[in-house]
């Protein structure tokens, strides 16, 4: 896959979080201007049906307002500002078009889609007909912790590429890495407390793309480079990138 054609990928995780607030299209900004590869972040519908970034299921921990993202119209959420170090700066959330526009290609996007793995909100088939209408779909990463969901995907087009997101709440074990394949992932995520070697060169031998997030020490860093790993979704960009040129 094109997009794999350099090692290991530096995904700035939600965004350079260290300059702006998490998910923000300054912090998407940020990372663009430090040189990243790629930048992660997290979709979700809410109430009038669009595809918004946003992470958490509720507003309370990150922006002035309260109660579940999915309760709240577009108009709703545009009059609510994401949380700031500088309270003079109206961050706000964004839709998926409005960050597919401001990045413009200049950085991979590897998109979370947020959801409890019921269809009744169409999200995946809306993510698909949003990058399809920006014609990114295949320069672009779609990643779920619900096999549900990148089942629908690889339904829709079974070309793009998704990765499966494995955290310290999923039990590993060597059978459920081929196991994965059912789900049509493409590449698996994997949380960096579960980064042992055994276990990347187990994903790596069944032929997923491996990605590790999380990670945010250099040592770490360093040691995932050499074991070859396609990509790396950190917190700490430019710690990645100074080791990457150095």
């Amino acid at each position: 896959m094109r997009i794999f054609e350099k090692k290991p990928l530096n995904f700035a995780h939600r965004g350079f979080t260290a300059k702006a607030p998490e998910n923000s299209l300054a912090a998407f900004q940020a990372a663009i201007d430090l040189g990243v590869d790629g930048i992660e972040l997290d979709v979700r519908t809410c109430k009038t049906g669009e595809v918004v970034v946003f992470h958490d299921p509720t507003l309370n921990r990150m922006t002035t307002g309260r109660g579940f993202v999915k309760n709240k119209t577009l108009t709703e959420l545009k009059k609510i500002k994401i949380k700031s170090d500088n309270p003079d700066i109206n961050h706000q959330i964004p839709t998926l078009e409005e960050v597919i526009e401001f990045v413009n290609e200049q950085a991979i996007l590897n998109v979370e889609i947020k959801t409890k793995g019921l269809p009744k909100d169409h999200i995946e088939d809306k993510v698909m007909a949003i990058l399809e209408q920006y014609g990114i779909e295949y320069n672009t990463i779609l990643s779920s912790f619900n096999p549900l969901v990148i089942r629908r995907l690889k339904k829709i087009d079974d070309q793009i590429i998704t990765g499966f997101l494995i955290d310290k709440n999923f039990t590993v074990r060597y059978s459920e890495i081929p196991l994965t394949k059912l789900s049509g992932a493409k590449a698996i995520h994997l949380e960096n407390d579960l980064a042992r070697d055994s276990l990347i060169r187990k994903i790596q031998a069944f032929g997923f793309y491996c990605l590790i997030w999380n990670v945010n020490k250099p040592k770490e860093m360093q040691h995932l480079i050499d074991l070859d790993i396609n990509g790396i979704i950190t917190d700490r960009p430019e710690q990645l990138k100074e080791i990457q040129f150095t």
